[in-house]
């Protein structure tokens, strides 16, 4: 009978020590299943946090790259000129059609330039192969308001330059070629500067007959100039 209760027993230990083990595999399972979601979930945070990132620097990164590429913007050759020779000149007006190629002509002789243009009728692109450039300057300012800085010589050529443009505000016009045209020439007795003042070619007035500056050929009809341009 005793040995019976023995075997019993150790039956039942076996059994115990068999459902111990097989919980503790369990658990060991469980545990590693959770490591695993857990790292998974950890990993894929990570990723989404990663591209959370490179879309936010995504802008950064361009503008950084303009930047690099506005320190190695290429600028058309410009002739290198002493303290002495060069001249520091304002052109206002300078976004305008004859101003910007005044403007490519001087800088590319040596000299400092400053445009200086409201963008009425002249246009930012003329110009802005020139920007960043040591030797230049560009200024949004109207010549109505009086302006203060060191040039040497001013070529005053601020005007709307078209009979649409006069019409479309003629007061502004009026304002640019009488006040404006003062403060050029206090600004240049302030500094002792050279101005020279560019008009259209209507301030000859009428010339009913017209001189021929010369005749190129039988075939062809001769050269004139017309004092005053159509502006109906």
């Amino acid at each position: 009978m005793k040995r019976m209760v023995w075997v019993v027993s150790s039956v039942n230990r076996r059994r115990m020590k068999l459902l111990v083990a097989l919980a503790l595999v369990a658990y060991i399972a469980s545990v590693w299943g959770t490591y695993t979601n857990m790292r998974s979930i950890q990993e894929h945070s990570e990723m989404k946090i990663e591209q959370i990132i490179d879309e936010a620097v995504a802008p950064l990164r361009e503008k950084i790259h303009d930047l690099e590429l506005s320190f190695t913007q290429k600028y058309p050759p410009v002739k290198f000129l002493s303290e002495k020779d060069r001249k520091r000149i304002l052109i206002t007006g300078g976004a305008g059609f004859v101003g910007s190629h005044l403007t490519d002509k001087l800088m590319m002789d040596g000299h400092e330039v400053t445009v200086v243009d409201n963008f009425f009728t002249g246009r930012k692109r003329n110009v802005e192969h020139w920007i960043g450039h040591e030797n230049f300057e560009l200024i949004n300012h109207d010549v109505v308001e009086p302006l203060y800085i060191e040039v040497d010589q001013i070529y005053h050529l601020a005007s709307p330059a078209s009979p649409p443009n006069y019409m479309y505000n003629p007061i502004k016009t009026l304002k640019t070629n009488t006040i404006g045209t003062l403060n050029m020439l206090g600004l240049a007795k302030r500094v002792g500067a050279r101005l020279l003042l560019a008009s259209t070619s209507e301030v000859y007035g009428d010339t009913p007959r017209p001189p021929c500056l010369h005749q190129r050929s039988d075939a062809e009809p001769p050269t004139v100039w017309w004092g005053r341009r159509e502006t109906r």
